[in-house]
């Protein structure tokens, strides 16, 4: 397959782009009162930065389908999410959608619009979701300059090696790791890391581990079976962590 991305004007994932988000509150809102407190990349860097910039007041609803943007747009923001998930995706040379990222709270997205014209990636909520935008245009009003850039590498190389790490694994050692991730973060953010729903499809859990959808859906039944978790439609309850982290074969503790 070509490792070159195309417009994906012709993508056939249903968008319900500028119908219904909730607008912004007239009122200031604080960072503080988010979600994704604590665990934003942004609200640290200016916070550490002495500077008062509230990112929630250019907050969004978004509808599950609903693009932030798509490949080619002018790259003209960063995008938190407070609440929700959010998908970014090219489209292949073949018409073929390859999944890149899945986002949670706290996360960043709209990275690889950095220093460019325009974004590489397409960005699509997985389900109801809350975003607050942060033109780049705001970046000095936010306190957010070099140091900040150096976080949003650390953050790139990150996601670099994870992907190398699942080129390596087998289907099972892939879809540890998947869950182990995303077991983690909810974690983090204070929340059940045993019991979570997985709010992207199976295809596009197939697509971003590089698995045929079948694949994906025997290896989570012959873990159910093993008794490591069980599976009831999207939800997801973890029994045996440790032995998911022995598949996954990472050292990281919980």
């Amino acid at each position: 397959m070509s490792s070159e991305a195309v417009n994906p004007a012709a993508n056939g994932t249903a968008d319900t782009e500028g119908v219904g988000y909730a607008q912004p509150s007239l009122e200031v809102l604080s960072c503080k009162s988010c979600n994704a407190s604590g665990n934003c990349l942004v609200e640290q860097m200016t916070i550490r930065n002495g500077h008062s910039y509230q990112l929630m007041k250019n907050r969004k609803v978004y509808l599950r389908g609903e693009h932030m943007y798509r490949a080619e747009d002018e790259a003209d923001a960063l995008y938190v999410v407070s609440s929700g998930s959010v998908k970014s995706y090219v489209i292949m040379e073949d018409g073929e959608e390859q999944v890149l990222n899945f986002y949670h709270t706290g996360d960043v997205v709209g990275l690889d619009g950095m220093g460019a014209d325009s974004y590489i990636s397409s960005a699509i909520s997985l389900e109801t979701s809350t975003i607050c935008k942060l033109p780049l245009s705001n970046l000095p009003e936010a306190g957010l300059g070099r140091g900040f850039l150096h976080l949003v590498s650390d953050r790139l190389i990150r996601d670099h090696n994870l992907m190398l790490m699942l080129a390596r694994k087998d289907a099972d050692g892939r879809m540890a790791s998947f869950l182990v991730n995303i077991s983690k973060h909810f974690k983090k953010l204070g929340q059940s890391a045993d019991v979570f729903e997985l709010t992207m499809t199976r295809q596009d859990i197939a697509n971003y581990l590089g698995l045929a959808i079948e694949t994906v859906s025997r290896t989570l039944r012959r873990f159910q079976d093993s008794g490591m978790l069980v599976v009831t439609r999207r939800k997801i309850q973890i029994y045996d962590f440790d032995c998911l982290l022995e598949i996954a074969g990472t050292q990281v503790s919980r």
